[in-house]
């Protein structure tokens, strides 16, 4: 479902949760977004497996951020998720609100996060958590100078993948090209019995070369 030119409101989503008490799979493209809404899709539709959200840069100012309390809600009702997206805006969830994300998905498997998590220390409290998890991407965080913080995320059999930083060549609109700085990083990790693989290209760095003192 899309929020193109309004078809889609908060209140609709909130009837859709009530009146689809079966659904299973929810893919969800919204400009706004409430925690409210959230809490409606949590008591309602109990037998989603699949939950994707994406909020959309349509909308200079969001209705209700940050998200922590909707999400925890959402999650602790979706007792049978195991696919679960969230890709957000900056501010769009907090310390506490990533440490609900870990606490309440026990039965996630895969996970997408877009723009939830500032720092490593952030991603460190999730860690704590999803106990089936087999793999997550995080796109959008700033991670510390080193990230050699997130060597504690590490878990047996578990791959861990950084994409820094990087500079992006753009043209403008009259043909100028210039350079631009993307200050966020990229986080991937897998379970895998083979082991790290060996075929990285330049653009990322595994977390066993954080280990001997590599710097991003």
């Amino acid at each position: 479902m899309e929020d193109e030119e309004s078809v889609v409101s908060q209140r609709g989503l909130m009837v859709l949760a009530k009146g689809c008490l079966e659904l299973e799979y929810l893919a969800v493209y919204v400009s706004d977004i409430t925690n409210a809404s959230l809490r409606y899709i949590g008591t309602y539709s109990k037998n989603l497996c699949d939950f994707c959200l994406v909020l959309l840069e349509k909308e200079e100012r969001i209705t209700d951020l940050p998200l922590e309390n909707g999400v925890r809600d959402l999650l602790r009702g979706c007792e049978k998720l195991r696919r679960f997206a969230l890709y957000l805006r900056p501010g769009g969830l907090t310390d506490v609100g990533l440490g609900y994300i870990g606490q309440y998905s026990p039965k996630v498997r895969w996970m997408l996060l877009g723009s939830v998590g500032g720092s490593d220390t952030r991603l460190l409290e999730f860690s704590r958590g999803c106990p089936s998890l087999q793999k997550l991407e995080v796109r959008g965080y700033r991670a510390s100078d080193s990230s050699r913080d997130l060597l504690a995320m590490a878990r047996p059999f578990w791959n861990i993948e950084l994409v820094p930083a990087r500079r992006i060549v753009m043209t403008d609109q009259v043909g100028v090209p210039g350079v631009v700085e993307d200050p966020t990083h990229v986080l991937v990790a897998y379970y895998s019995l083979s082991g790290p693989r060996t075929d990285f290209p330049e653009t990322v760095i595994p977390l066993d070369l954080l280990a001997t003192g590599a710097e991003l």
